[in-house]
């Protein structure tokens, strides 16, 4: 199986649209491969076309399923610490099994989100990069990440320039969503 030599932790950033696109994008990349690659999604709970399409090509979608967005949010940190090869704490559901061969690529998609809301610490981020074996990249996107621009070998902010929201056009199908 086709390891990293040199796992990484990034992130993708900012007020612009593109950041969970460009972490789909490095998935796909690094799942053409043959790298093992898990999502982990806070704040998104709808089913969306990324979800088919990352089925046809094996790459594993996982969105909390607890009650509050509190719930769901530790869900996902819990989920975070098992896929990097921590044992299952004991409030664990069984949501998602814990890995049985190691994840090259995890990403946090959304952890932005659920940081300004105060349900994931810089401390809990912390711990997954300190957890983090070697060889694994650690991929998080949302808004509002550069506060722990530190603790990322890469830090890219998308930045809004132009858009067709200001003009009316709401989301469409296969393109926002």
């Amino acid at each position: 199986m086709t390891r990293l030599d040199e796992g990484k932790v990034q992130i993708y950033t900012g007020d612009g649209k593109g950041k969970t696109t460009a972490a789909l994008g490095l998935a796909f990349r690094a799942s053409g491969y043959g790298l093992n690659v898990l999502m982990l999604q806070f704040a998104k709970k709808l089913h969306c076309a990324e979800h088919d399409a990352a089925d046809r090509f094996g790459l594993k979608i996982v969105q909390a399923t607890r009650d509050t967005p509190e719930a769901c949010a530790r869900q996902i940190i819990e989920l975070a610490h098992r896929a990097l090869g921590a044992p299952a704490s004991t409030e664990s559901d069984g949501a998602a099994p814990h890995a049985a061969e190691p994840v090259d690529v995890l990403i946090l998609d959304e952890l932005g989100e659920a940081m300004r809301r105060g349900f994931v610490t810089r401390q809990d981020v912390e711990e997954l990069v300190n957890e983090k074996p070697a060889t694994t990249e650690l991929v998080l996107t949302g808004r509002g990440l550069l506060p722990i621009a530190d603790l990322a070998d890469l830090v890219t902010e998308m930045r809004c320039e132009k858009h067709y929201f200001d003009e009316g056009l709401l989301a469409r199908k296969g393109i926002e969503y």
